[in-house]
């Protein structure tokens, strides 16, 4: 097999059809067709499915994919291990977060590198947890700052450097009467509205969890969001709504404050940490940003 197989094959699963995948890699369709049957023949099996609407996987290239998908990001780290060698430090940093993680942690030791090193480029990304795990996995970061995964399936596909423990909790607007009481549980929430993230992501999940194993029914989330921004928190100003933040983090700055619910009600602690991919190479720069994080982490 030649080496550029492996990317023609996999631009063919990205993109779902020849014609589009031979467009994005800049070569003709005949020529694409053709590398993609060697590879098959090779193989000895059909790895994708014909059909009107384009190629599907079959169940041999799927797993044929994700073994091509891992010698790719093994042959970029081996070319970015070599130019670490040749110039001392990797120019490109590819940095994502989690938009929970507090910004004098993860902005503060981005500010400090690239007073230390003039010539390093910095690439951030801002997404959700789950969301960063899958770029890393796709090599499209090199490093990310987000709660460890907690699925034992998920994490050992990643390497993760500790930095600091910390804990979501329930917040309300300053003037909520929930605030007045010395102490709460769950059920004292369950008639409130929220503004909580979506169904699918995790943190929605926990808390919904909570809720049931109580005999409670889930919150009714008034506001559904993705997350995506801490500004969102001002919607809750002057409102009776509840929601998940990090305790003493952003939300604070929009006059929210964390009600007086016992830990055994809703346990949301979390280990934050620097994740990479398991066995993957991470250049000077790299590891630079990973020693500042546990510096502006303390």
């Amino acid at each position: 097999m030649e080496t550029r197989d492996i990317e023609y094959i996999l631009a063919v699963a990205a993109h779902g059809a020849i014609g589009r995948a031979a467009e994005a890699l800049g070569i003709s369709q005949p020529a694409l067709t053709k590398a993609v049957q060697r590879v098959e023949m090779q193989a000895g099996l059909p790895l994708f499915e014909r059909t009107a609407n384009g190629m599907t996987a079959t169940y041999a290239g799927t797993r044929f994919l994700e073994r091509a998908q891992r010698i790719r990001l093994e042959y970029e780290d081996g070319i970015k291990e070599m130019l670490g060698i040749r110039t001392g430090e990797q120019g490109i940093l590819r940095v994502g977060y989690s938009p929970s993680i507090p910004g004098k942690v993860i902005l503060g030791a981005c500010q400090q590198l690239v007073r230390e090193r003039p010539v390093a480029r910095l690439r951030l990304r801002r997404r959700l947890a789950r969301d960063l795990l899958d770029l890393l996995a796709a090599g499209e970061l090199d490093m990310a700052v987000a709660p460890a995964p907690q699925k034992q399936a998920v994490a050992g596909d990643f390497a993760v450097e500790p930095l600091f423990d910390d804990r979501l909790v329930v917040v309300a607007d300053e003037g909520h009467a929930l605030l007045r009481r010395r102490k709460l549980r769950l059920a004292d929430l369950a008639d409130q509205e929220w503004l909580l993230p979506e169904a699918h992501i995790t943190l929605r999940q926990q808390v919904d969890a909570a809720f049931r194993q109580r005999g409670l029914p889930e919150p009714r989330p008034r506001i559904e969001i993705d997350f995506g921004s801490t500004s969102l928190f001002a919607l809750m100003q002057g409102t009776q709504m509840l929601s998940i933040a990090n305790e003493g983090g952003d939300a604070m700055q929009h006059g929210l404050r964390a009600l007086p619910l016992a830990l055994e009600e809703l346990d949301l602690r979390r280990r934050i940490g620097v994740i990479t991919r398991a066995g993957a190479y991470l250049s000077p720069l790299a590891q630079r940003l990973t020693a500042l994080l546990r510096e502006h982490s303390r």
